[in-house]
């Protein structure tokens, strides 16, 4: 009997949590749509399943991808010892998931988005990582005589970085910690977004070259330079600090604005696998979407208007159904080969083209919103009508996530 691949296990791991979250994401479009709904659900109320979607997304859906990677990375599957301790850490990364759920629904959360960790599930999860970097740490071990200069040192440091995860969780977890807002605006600072997305950009940068593709590198120190800079002018920001009607952190969240055309020509250098060119289209123009609408969202008066409406909740769906689903689908289609390309193109057209009309539905809501503040006390036939829509438009996401489940289980079984 074949053993099982710690990368496609993880990925299949990914896949079930999409169709898992997505199905949360349909239950709360229902509940916002039609509230009497909520009656039967008793203390388990909209405010409770809020956490769990937004927690499957991002620790189930869009990081186990981003571990399947760290195991092609340190070449997980050719060290058998290293490869169990993998296996042990997604199946322990999914029990903190499902530990964490149980204690959202209970009511038991740290208060903090993203960071709804506390108690038995945060113990669990730092475990699970715990687990995952002694997995890594034995691939590496195994390994590193298959490596060398650049290619051991990186991988090395990386390692080495991946200590402080577990103990930065912890501390941000804390509702003690003060969280990236500015407190006299209640928004986002142009500092704190330009931190969050040059992390993002370094992971596009270097995407290729972990991934091992065959290519000329042009220009990659010139752009390794351009990112350092723009690294240390977001600490200096942050330092100065300011509030999205300064011209420092307008023009500092513009720096972002030249990765949409550098990450393209940088992509291009490289011999991508058959069956990638569509999640590569995918992810730049989600990317261009991503970085442009931010900076636009953010100006003065925009921001005003759109920060506590489903403006809102359309960025957020911009940024993670669109820009980094594209994202880790691709890894999934270049760490998968060419199955999973298959697979994943069945019901590509129909994702995306959901969630665009879920950011546009959004979008157009949360203008309105903003504009009119009747609707927290009526309920306009416009914003009834969007909610509607968002309702079918989520259904049909939690569909082709069923049947990209449905088709990563059968190849795990083949």
């Amino acid at each position: 009997m074949k053993e099982e691949s710690a990368i496609s296990c993880a990925l299949r791991h990914a896949f079930a949590w999409l169709c898992l979250a997505n199905v949360v994401g349909v239950l709360l479009a229902l509940l916002l749509c039609f509230p009497q709904v909520g009656m039967l659900f008793g203390e388990l109320t909209y405010g409770r399943w809020v956490p769990v979607h937004l927690n499957w997304q991002l620790y189930g859906w869009t990081s186990l991808p981003l571990i399947a990677w760290l195991f092609s990375a340190y070449e997980m599957d050719f060290a058998p010892r290293a490869r169990k301790w993998g296996l042990t850490a997604v199946a322990l990364w999914s029990l903190a998931l499902v530990s964490m759920a149980a204690s959202c629904l209970m009511g038991h959360t740290s208060g903090k988005i993203f960071l709804d960790w506390k108690g038995f599930s945060l113990g669990v999860f730092l475990f699970a990582q715990v687990i995952l970097w002694i997995s890594l740490e034995r691939a590496f071990r195994a390994n590193r005589s298959r490596w060398q200069g650049g290619a051991y040192l990186w991988r090395l440091l990386v390692l080495i970085g991946l200590l402080v995860v577990p103990v930065s969780l912890w501390f941000a977890s804390s509702p003690r910690t003060y969280p990236p807002i500015d407190p006299s605006t209640g928004g986002p600072t142009g500092a704190s977004l330009l931190g969050s997305t040059l992390i993002v950009v370094a992971m596009m940068l270097l995407l290729p070259r972990t991934l091992r593709l065959s290519g000329e590198a042009k220009h990659g120190r010139w752009l390794t330079c351009l990112w350092a800079v723009e690294f240390l002018l977001f600490l200096l920001l942050e330092w100065r600090g300011g509030t999205h009607r300064e011209w420092e952190q307008i023009g500092g969240l513009a720096l972002l604005i030249p990765w949409v055309l550098l990450i393209p020509r940088w992509w291009r250098c490289f011999a991508w696998p058959e069956g990638s060119a569509f999640w590569l289209r995918a992810v730049l123009c989600w990317w261009a979407a991503l970085v442009i609408t931010g900076w636009l969202e953010f100006l003065p008066g925009v921001l005003d208007r759109m920060k506590f409406t489903n403006g809102l909740v359309a960025h957020s769906h911009l940024a993670m159904a669109g820009f980094t689903s594209s994202y880790v689908l691709l890894l999934a289609v270049v760490l998968g080969g060419k199955k999973w390309s298959q697979l994943l193109r069945a019901g590509a057209l129909w994702w995306h083209g959901a969630v665009g009309g879920y950011v546009l539905v959004m979008l157009l809501c949360g203008w309105w919103e903003g504009a009119q503040y009747s609707w927290m006390t009526e309920m306009p036939f416009w914003r009834e009508g969007l909610y509607g829509m968002r309702l079918l438009l989520g259904i049909v996401m939690a569909l082709v996530s069923w049947r990209w489940w449905k088709g990563a289980i059968s190849m795990g079984e083949s």
